[in-house]
């Protein structure tokens, strides 16, 4: 906690719980920063990163992200995955779809399949999905801090 209060200037830390996350101090701004905008690094903060984190699925697994766009928890799922298997992610929304494929593209994630498509309506007996081992489902955005969904419509 020290070395959190401590944080100024250009330092940062290794999260304490996510290993793929980095700390930086209150107020830094990547938004002009070129690994962010050439999908190098992605923001996101630490309560959205839990779900995926909490599923822990191993490297290769073969993953359902169930309401996924814009996607900032399925390129975390990417790197817990060490970018190999396949994730599945749903969203009902084009526009959000159209910018996950663009956030996933530009931070090299591979194995991936876009569906717009409400997750419920999926056949779990498609032999695509025979080797699906983990869903992710996070309707409501754990980062929000709104039970009414800010990065996902309500189910």
């Amino acid at each position: 906690v020290e070395d959190l209060r401590a944080l100024s200037g250009k330092k940062f830390l290794l999260d304490l719980h996510l290993p793929e996350l980095l700390v930086f101090p209150p107020h830094t701004d990547f938004h002009d920063n070129l690994l962010y905008t050439s999908g190098h690094i992605i923001l996101q903060d630490k309560a959205s990163c839990l779900p995926a984190f909490l599923l822990s699925p191993a490297a290769g697994s073969h993953v359902i992200d169930a309401c996924a766009a814009p996607g900032n928890k399925t390129s975390h799922l990417a790197a817990i995955l060490k970018n190999k298997g396949q994730i599945f992610a749903f969203d009902v929304d084009p526009k959000r779809l159209a910018t996950m494929n663009t956030m996933l593209m530009r931070a090299g994630v591979t194995g991936f399949q876009l569906a717009q498509q409400d997750f419920l309506t999926v056949d779990p007996g498609d032999p695509k999905y025979s080797k699906v081992t983990y869903i992710l489902l996070d309707p409501s955005c754990s980062g929000s801090g709104n039970s009414g969904g800010f990065d996902h419509p309500p189910l």
